[in-house]
């Protein structure tokens, strides 16, 4: 193009956060405005903010606009602005027609895998979940169905066995903002995209509370997976005598003598606490026992000499 590109990036997550600062910082292209959830009650105190991408806007000095539906005003908000593109990263919206229509260079969707591989609201959880080596990055053209558009590129990112959601948001969060630079000077409106077979789709589920819940009934080598995957949330839990504990972060192990499915078994030197699954044994590391502050398992077990 001959003019410095317009962009609508619409967002409401701190995952999108060096593809905004790479927007931001980048003179070859305009950030006109952000399109982004609106300010939500959350806490005990049910107080009232402004989400991080919000703030991000605010703080930069970019226009941005509270969706909380894909109503007329929106719609309006966005074409006033008349963007030459449009990005979309972790909003939470579904977009109708009429919006991927508004930009003449498209609305553009960076996809946290290898699509057409997880498809939907938790591929980051689910990569973890299934014990995956590998996951990458996908921009792809928005169409109606859902992260079915056929796609400019991908860039995969490995996953460490240590690796969490948080751990490995932060890979492809940076990830993503390399993709967008080599991704940006190439949008036309008759870019070559590839399609996706969607006879090789997958798909996942948006993630709950519940699902946070430990099933010692399950292998530990799943329990271990959940653990990393669900962090920062909905965080993995048990409860024991009507008390409920998070563990934050845990090992498998090694047993000598086979106890029945969610038996805890805490050392003679109380230094370690260990629970049976359906297949081998859960190691805990750490672990915070409800309104109490996170704690490595040696000093829980001192401090909690009835466990």
């Amino acid at each position: 193009m001959d003019t410095v590109p317009r962009i609508v990036f619409c967002a409401s997550s701190d995952i999108t956060f060096p593809c905004l600062d790479y927007l931001q910082s980048n003179p070859a292209v305009h950030l006109c405005g952000i399109l982004t959830q609106p300010s939500r009650a959350k806490g005990r105190g049910q107080v009232v903010s402004l989400n991080v991408v919000g703030q991000w806007a605010r703080q930069h000095s970019v226009p941005f606009y509270p969706a909380d539906r894909m109503d007329e005003a929106t719609l309006q908000w966005v074409s006033d602005l008349s963007p030459d593109a449009v990005l979309v990263m972790a909003f939470g919206h579904i977009l109708p027609q009429r919006f991927l229509s508004i930009p003449p260079l498209g609305t553009w969707n960076l996809h946290v895998s290898l699509l057409p591989k997880y498809r939907g609201a938790s591929p980051i959880q689910t990569a973890l979940l299934n014990g995956d080596r590998e996951t990458g990055v996908t921009f792809m053209r928005l169409v109606p169905k859902l992260d079915a558009g056929p796609y400019l590129l991908q860039e995969t990112v490995s996953i460490e066995p240590q690796d969490t959601s948080i751990t490995l948001g932060e890979k492809l969060a940076h990830k993503s903002a390399e993709v967008l630079a080599k991704t940006l000077p190439m949008l036309s409106p008759s870019v070559n995209c590839i399609p996706q077979v969607d006879s090789q789709a997958t798909f996942c589920k948006k993630i709950s509370k519940a699902d946070g819940a430990l099933d010692f009934n399950q292998p530990a080598v799943i329990l271990e997976r959940q653990i990393r995957a669900f962090q920062p949330w909905p965080g993995s839990y048990f409860f024991k005598d009507g008390i409920r504990y998070k563990v934050l972060q845990a090992h498998l192990a090694d047993a000598t003598t086979r106890c029945v499915s969610g038996t805890f078994i805490v050392n003679a030197q109380r230094t370690a606490l260990t629970i049976a699954t359906a297949d081998g044994y859960l190691a805990i590391d750490r672990i915070q026992k409800a309104c109490e502050r996170p704690m490595p398992i040696v000093d829980f077990l001192r401090g909690h000499p009835q466990f």
